[in-house]
């Protein structure tokens, strides 16, 4: 399975995951084994223009050689679940942009697509339904003059639910489950899974500026808006997929700090809640909560070991 993928690959078996977003750019740099991966390298750089910000970063932190995996920023892109083509799989692709074409607000000729095995509905059934990404063209063209003008080549672009994903193969409990759930300052991501593959993700209209809003009525209510969003999602999870319930919550970090938020989400859903620390995917590492809130989704697209095209 590959997201958009350009199929260039590491001479050193190194991999960096890169974020670009209006606010700035991120960088993580990782090898080791699928098993055991090492974070070499892990930072942040503020700046509005996505090539400029990027060159200087990728010099700053020397990448050499590195599979460069970008990650498309939250609201770039579409995540749809349709009903798998009856076709031959080199032709699913194709088939499903016919399908999406109504779906999405642009036409399907400015459209880049990829797809993804969506889990069968129940345990041990057929496969039925399919994951489609769509992005507009020139996202794609975008990033990949960005990553040319700083002197690099672009292995893949992936999307943030895959990045989470990555991350949660990661985790102590990822065979029998797990939520995570990101937040920026105005949206955010909730994503099941389980045993290395995507269940359920759903973006939300709620980010970590409203659950730091300094009035308590306003927070309270930001705060349950959050929990009912996790309920629903973990209701729909039992529901469809037939799996053993997942009682674990991991929080990202947010740049701006929460205090209370998981004690206060335990209470309402019931769910284990834990931070997600960087000792939990790499033991021992040691970064400041800023740089690992802005990057985790660099980490996660350093973290992928997908490598062929659909």
């Amino acid at each position: 399975m590959a997201i958009f993928s350009f199929l260039n690959k590491s001479g050193n078996g190194e991999k960096a995951g890169v974020l670009l977003r209006n606010s700035g750019a991120s960088l993580a740099r990782i090898n080791g084994s699928a098993d055991s991966p090492r974070l070499l390298d892990l930072a942040h750089r503020p700046g509005t223009d996505d090539a400029e910000t990027l060159e200087q970063l990728m010099r700053e932190h020397r990448t050499g050689r590195a599979a460069l995996h970008c990650v498309l920023p939250l609201g770039s892109y579409q995540l749809l679940l349709v009903d798998m083509p009856k076709v031959p799989p080199n032709e699913v692709k194709a088939a499903v942009r016919w399908q999406i074409k109504d779906l999405i607000d642009f036409h399907i000729d400015d459209a880049v697509v990829d797809v993804f095995d969506a889990p069968p509905s129940g345990a041990g059934g057929a496969q039925e339904q399919v994951y489609v990404v769509v992005t507009r063209a020139i996202q794609v063209q975008h990033i990949d003059a960005a990553v040319q003008q700083a002197g690099l080549s672009l292995a893949v672009i992936d999307i943030p639910e895959l990045a989470l994903r990555n991350i949660a193969a990661r985790l102590p409990e990822q065979e029998q489950g797990v939520a995570l759930m990101y937040l920026e300052a105005d949206r955010g991501l909730i994503a099941l899974c389980r045993d290395n593959t995507l269940y359920l993700a759903r973006t939300i209209e709620l980010g970590h500026a409203a659950l730091a809003d300094p009035d308590p009525d306003r927070r309270t209510m930001a705060v349950s808006s959050l929990a009912l969003e996790i309920q629903r999602s973990m209701d729909y999870y039992d529901r469809y997929f037939q799996q053993a319930p997942i009682n674990h919550l991991y929080i990202a970090p947010t740049a701006e700090a929460l205090p209370g938020l998981v004690s206060e989400l335990h209470g309402q859903v019931g769910l284990e809640g834990r931070l997600l620390e960087p000792g939990l995917i790499f033991p021992g590492a040691e970064i400041d909560t800023e740089t690992w809130a802005h990057g985790l989704l660099a980490v996660g697209a350093a973290l992928r070991e997908e490598g062929k095209a659909l």
